[in-house]
């Protein structure tokens, strides 16, 4: 994992910036999240609409975070896409309307931001997990739109 920094945001909270990856086949969707994420002071290491577009990534390590949506052009890529996130140790948090798959691949992320979502939810989503993971103790309150699966729910 890379290392994170402590920015300052706009509510004088101490939050970790983060570099992430979206995974998301709504092109508008993933613009407007990774513009957001970049409002809220992390870097988006990039934009992949497929597995394919997946692949061509050069680099993962120095990612923190990838939000992964599972259905990509009408099939379930993002849980190939998730499995080689977690083979090189890049942790996932899933966004997707697919409760079921994500549900039955808890193994593969940390837990589930379900669609449709505000844009708020996806910031306080990824702090949450970036901040409650990690050893700096700036834990925030779990974003009621976020669930956590079982296996992390020291988080």
């Amino acid at each position: 994992m890379a290392t994170m920094q402590e920015v300052t945001c706009c509510k004088n909270k101490v939050l970790l910036k983060m570099q992430i990856l979206v995974v998301e086949d709504d092109a508008v969707l993933a613009m407007v999240s990774a513009l957001a994420l970049e409002e809220a002071g992390h870097t988006v290491v990039g934009i992949v609409h497929d597995m394919q577009s997946f692949q061509k990534l050069t680099k993962l390590n120095g990612m923190d975070l990838a939000v992964v949506d599972i259905n990509l052009a009408g099939a379930n890529e993002g849980l190939e896409v998730a499995r080689k996130l977690q083979e090189d140790q890049v942790p996932v948090l899933f966004i997707s309307a697919q409760l079921n798959a994500a549900r039955e691949n808890t193994h593969l992320a940390l837990g589930l931001l379900r669609k449709p979502y505000e844009i708020e939810d996806l910031i306080d989503s990824v702090e949450y997990v970036c901040n409650s993971s990690a050893a700096s103790g700036l834990a925030t309150k779990r974003p009621l739109a976020l669930e956590i699966f079982a296996s992390n729910e020291n988080l």
